[in-house]
């Protein structure tokens, strides 16, 4: 017997979330459709009002006709930018997996020392190292497998701390009594609790792409929706390694196919699904990345990301 997938395995498809997920591939929202969709999820009408007062007070769309249910809103740039980091860093992990982002077997390193007068500066570039994929080795001093140096100086320049930062790349490093790579890439890096997060993610995608002829529009929109908030929240958390540090089965990768195939499992059977804006970006992006050199891609990119990090930088930081 097919059992429904429901919205989600022990928790609740956050209501922002939703409403992200439901603009439109031209840019608009309907509330009819969303909350329909929003009901199959367990959200009262109520509670999708309120969300879409607060994301629009945020910014992110704006209302431009109706009210309630047959309210109609439109994506702001603001809101488009909000999608940039989430859509680069998948079309990127997708590369990675396809081997296109070979290592080239350097390590490189960023340290840096700002005073506690900066103290803002200095906890944002921590956090901004952490997100792009670097691991703290000792306190100001962090590694990573890519060239984060453009990323790192650029970030540190806006924040003004640029002369306190140094990079630089070496062929062999040495992290306690660890010298080999994939001893000192499981020691930095917590990859197997990572590999659980992405195996729980992989089932669930498993099951709702071999279910989804059987689950009712609204109900299976609802069910990827909450599935796709869970692929991001570990792929926030993932360094992205090289493939050649992961080995071949690696849970990340094998999440990301079953991601793909459960997207067009469920664009079959939900309306609103194969419309939503976030879906086709997705997608449309996925399949242009993996045609691209690593320098196009980059050109592309880079820009867009930083734009995404400047914003997201508390006002402290700059101070």
């Amino acid at each position: 017997m097919v059992t429904d997938p429901g919205p989600g395995r022990g928790s609740v498809l956050p209501t922002r979330a939703l409403v992200l997920s439901a603009i439109g591939a031209d840019g608009t929202l309907d509330a009819g459709p969303l909350f329909a969709v929003a009901a199959a999820a367990g959200h009262t009408d109520k509670a999708m009002r309120d969300c879409l007062a607060r994301v629009a007070q945020d910014g992110l769309l704006a209302r431009v006709g109706g009210r309630g249910r047959s309210a109609q809103y439109v994506v702001t740039s603001q809101g488009k930018a909000e999608f940039d980091a989430d859509l680069g860093w998948t079309a990127f992990a997708h590369r990675v997996d396809a081997g296109l982002e070979p290592w080239d077997g350097c390590w490189h390193l960023t340290g840096f020392e700002i005073p506690e007068r900066r103290r803002g500066a200095r906890d944002a570039l921590r956090g901004l190292l952490v997100e792009l994929g670097a691991a703290p080795v000792q306190s100001g001093l962090y590694v990573s497998t890519g060239d984060l140096s453009d990323f790192v100086r650029q970030l540190a320049s806006h924040l003004g701390v640029v002369e306190t930062v140094t990079t630089l790349v070496t062929g062999s490093i040495q992290v306690g009594s660890s010298t080999q790579d994939t001893d000192i890439v499981n020691r930095l890096w917590p990859l197997g609790a990572l590999s659980d997060r992405y195996s729980s993610v992989e089932q669930r995608l498993v099951s709702i792409a071999e279910q989804a002829p059987f689950t009712g529009g609204d109900r299976l929109a609802a069910s990827m929706f909450g599935a796709i908030v869970d692929t991001e929240a570990v792929l926030r958390d993932d360094p992205l390694l090289p493939a050649e540090l992961l080995g071949d089965d690696w849970a990340g990768m094998r999440a990301r196919r079953a991601f793909m195939a459960a997207h067009s499992a469920v664009s079959a059977h939900s309306e609103m699904f194969a419309n939503s804006r976030l879906m086709q970006s997705l997608t449309a992006e996925i399949d242009r990345s993996l045609g691209e050199t690593s320098a196009a891609f980059w050109n592309r990119w880079f820009p867009r990301l930083m734009d995404v990090y400047k914003a997201k930088l508390p006002p402290a930081a700059t101070a």
